[in-house]
C-alpha cells in the first residue's frame, strides 16, 4: 500500500511507470467536473470516476489481475487495508475480485480526503467506502492491469 497526494505520483515512477501515466491524465483532465464513467488512460489503464455517500464499507475485497489506485476527487471517505493473509471466509474469486467477510486481525484506516489517494496491491485487501464527515465523495478508481 502506498498513501499520499496526486502531486506526488510521479514520485513512484520507477515502482509502476503507470504513476507518470495517471499523473499525466490528472493534469491534462478537470476530474472535478468530469462525468461520471469509465475512461481508457493508457495502454492497461482505465479509470471510474464514480460520485456516491459513504456508509458502512461493505466486505474486504482483493483483485488478481489489477493494481488499485483510488484518488479522492473531492469530499472523503476511509479506506480500511488489511493484509490479505488476515482475510477471512472468502465469498469465492469472480474474474478480478474476492470478497471477504471477516478478518484475523485489525486492519490500518486511511483517510482518503481531497488530493490524497492509495495505491493497493493484490495482497492489500481494502473495504471503501466508509464514511468520515462529508456526505459524498466524487473518487477515481484507476485499475492497472498487472
Amino acid at each position: 500500500m502506498i498513501y499520499d497526494t496526486a502531486k506526488n505520483l510521479k514520485l513512484y515512477s520507477s515502482l509502476n511507470p503507470a504513476f507518470d501515466a495517471i499523473a499525466k491524465f490528472i493534469e491534462e483532465n478537470d476530474l472535478k467536473n468530469m462525468e461520471c464513467g469509465g475512461y481508457d488512460v493508457a495502454e492497461g489503464i482505465k479509470v471510474g470516476i464514480s460520485e456516491y455517500e459513504p456508509a458502512t464499507g461493505g466486505d474486504y475485497e482483493a483483485h488478481r489481475d489489477y493494481h488499485d489506485l483510488q484518488l479522492a476527487i473531492t469530499g472523503e471517505e476511509a479506506i480500511d487495508v488489511l493484509p490479505i493473509e488476515f482475510a477471512k471466509d472468502s465469498t469465492g474469486y469472480k474474474p478480478d475480485i474476492e470478497f471477504f467477510t471477516s478478518q484475523a486481525a485489525s486492519a490500518t484506516r486511511v483517510a482518503l480526503t481531497e488530493g490524497t489517494f492509495v495505491f493497493l496491491a493484490p495482497d492489500d485487501t481494502h473495504k471503501p467506502c466508509i464514511k468520515m464527515s462529508s456526505d459524498k465523495i466524487k473518487k477515481a478508481v484507476f485499475k492497472i492491469k498487472i
